[in-house]
């Protein structure tokens, strides 16, 4: 057994510390909140601005948004920038390793992650960012980055315990349920985009550019729980933009976020299709119900 795979399973073990540090509703609460920043900063940094540049922002709000997905247990930006696209160019393929088409179900979901390869930044990939020392210094220190967020989590439920007894709390219970439960619980949502989502949900509409390239579906349920991320069969037929929730009534929490953001002034030139390619879109036949084309409004 690797270095990678028994990395793997000690952090999933970990889990079981449950049994002896207990709960309490603070350690709920602050698991919830930041399974929520993870699936809001790895959908809209990782995924939407360093993997497919859907917005420009500025230097300072670039190197914020590496730093605010690093804990969310997928190491640095670049890194997940670069096996994202690799998942792009040859998707479902043998050369894609998130791809339960060409791999089993186990490989695709997580077994990818316990090969040694897997761990290697690919910079002839991410050659747009490859520029920026402070990214690349991020990407490389990124399990520094993570013990330092455990780290504080452990000090933040020591000095509840200390100052705020009545809580229940303290900085094991954190770490067991803040960094492990809920990490390892992003950690399978977003995995389950590419294992689950290339094997199940629907293609509402035929899009021919993407004919016979992948298997990817949409999934509401995973979409909710990815912010965004579930309706995965319209990104990959719109990979750049910034927004996956194209047709009327599929939300997307991470583009309310990025909208946000632009209202704001951090970022701008927001990528989403136009609205004559939208209005264009053919329902599928095979969908019974193929829904309403929404014009992005």
């Amino acid at each position: 057994m690797d270095k990678q795979t028994i990395r793997l399973v000690f952090i999933h073990l970990l889990v079981l510390n449950v049994i002896w540090t207990g709960t309490s509703a603070t350690a709920l609460y602050l698991t919830l909140f930041f399974f929520v920043w993870r699936g809001l900063f790895l959908s809209i940094s990782y995924h939407r601005y360093f993997s497919h540049r859907s917005f420009k922002t500025t230097r300072g709000f670039q190197f914020f948004l590496a730093l605010a997905g690093n804990i969310c247990m997928q190491r640095g930006a670049l890194w997940w920038a670069a096996h994202h696209r690799m998942h792009h160019q040859y998707s479902d393929t043998e050369k894609d390793p998130h791809s339960p088409i060409a791999h089993s179900f186990f490989t695709s979901h997580i077994g990818w992650a316990m090969e040694k390869k897997s761990f290697i930044t690919d910079y002839s990939r991410i050659k747009d960012w490859e520029k920026f020392p402070e990214l690349k210094f991020l990407n490389e220190k990124s399990d520094a980055i993570h013990g330092i967020f455990a780290l504080f989590l452990f000090l933040l439920g020591e000095g509840l315990r200390y100052f705020k007894p009545e809580l229940g709390t303290n900085g094991f219970q954190f770490l067991v349920w803040v960094y492990l439960i809920g990490g390892l619980c992003h950690l399978h949502t977003i995995f389950l985009v590419n294992s689950w989502g290339h094997l199940h949900g629907d293609r509402p509409y035929d899009f021919p550019a993407r004919e016979g390239r992948d298997n990817s579906h949409n999934n509401a349920w995973l979409a909710w729980l990815t912010f965004g991320e579930g309706w995965h069969y319209n990104h990959h037929c719109f990979p750049f933009s910034a927004t996956t929730g194209i047709l009327k009534g599929q939300f997307d929490a991470s583009f309310v976020v990025i909208k946000l953001f632009e209202k704001m002034g951090l970022v701008w030139d927001v990528k989403v299709p136009s609205k004559e390619v939208i209005d264009n879109l053919k329902p599928a036949l095979s969908q019974q119900e193929p829904g309403t084309i929404s014009t992005l409004n």
